[in-house]
């Protein structure tokens, strides 16, 4: 009987410290998944030094961050996705490279990377631990800059953009699919997500009342790029005048 008490509580005393042990490790998890410092997106992209080249790195290069934010764009070139900060606007978004989970758009998300600069643009790179805290957040608005404010202002770089009462005046083929312009400057629209969809917006003369999209630096230009057809408004068909060179519109 002594012997069956000893064994019995030799058992419950390992039993006992299995459940201790179990419990501290997924403390101790849990205190590594959540004890990250979460860093802004304003404090990885805000900067006023140019850099030797002028393409403003982050002051966080090289660092290794965790950020949280809401996906504007997802499945660009690259493996790309855009993510913003909720409230949207200058300094508020940033490009994350090599996420292989798959993300939609409106996913509120946590990733962490290394900050990087890839062609002048500050890009989150190496994402790992990637988790979508909810879905269906509602996207920022897209902020209204001009096409001089989005090839000049580095406040604008990843950040969904609207800019109206454009004007086709270019095709291009492969990054790019068309020069358009406002009554500021000629801005480069990117096809980042080769939509062909997208494509067949474009035609030399058409107007258009706006274009919503990322502004992406690349190739040494700033540039916009439309996610879906929805981000190119009230297409007009354009007759070039070959007297004045004006557009003549047509709604189609």
């Amino acid at each position: 009987m002594t012997r069956n008490y000893i064994i019995n509580k030799t058992s419950d005393t390992h039993f006992v410290l299995k459940i201790i042990f179990v419990v501290c490790f997924c403390f101790v998890l849990c205190l590594s998944l959540f004890s990250e410092e979460i860093v802004s997106i304003y404090d990885i992209q805000f900067t006023t030094n140019p850099g030797f080249d002028g393409t403003f790195p982050s002051p966080m290069i090289n660092q290794s961050v965790v950020i949280q934010g809401v996906v504007t764009a997802a499945s660009f070139e690259n493996n790309r996705i855009y993510v913003s900060e909720t409230q949207g606007g200058a300094w508020s978004a940033i490009a994350v490279e090599g996420v292989k989970s798959r993300v939609s758009l409106g996913d509120f998300i946590q990733v962490q990377g290394k900050v990087s600069e890839i062609m002048g643009l500050t890009v989150l790179t190496q994402a790992q631990n990637v988790r979508v805290l909810s879905k269906n957040t509602p996207i920022p608005n897209p902020i209204s800059i001009t096409a001089y404010d989005a090839l000049t202002m580095e406040a604008y770089e990843s950040v969904l953009v609207r800019i109206s009462n454009l004007t086709c005046r270019r095709l291009l083929n492969g990054t790019f699919l068309a020069i358009v312009e406002d009554e500021t400057a000629s801005l480069h629209v990117g096809n980042s997500l080769n939509n062909n969809s997208i494509k067949d917006f474009f035609s030399i003369g058409n107007n258009y009342s706006h274009i919503i999209g990322i502004v992406v630096f690349s190739h040494n230009r700033f540039s916009i790029h439309p996610r879906h057809v929805n981000d190119v408004g009230s297409v007009q068909t354009g007759v070039q005048s070959s007297s004045w060179g004006r557009i003549k519109s047509l709604y189609r």
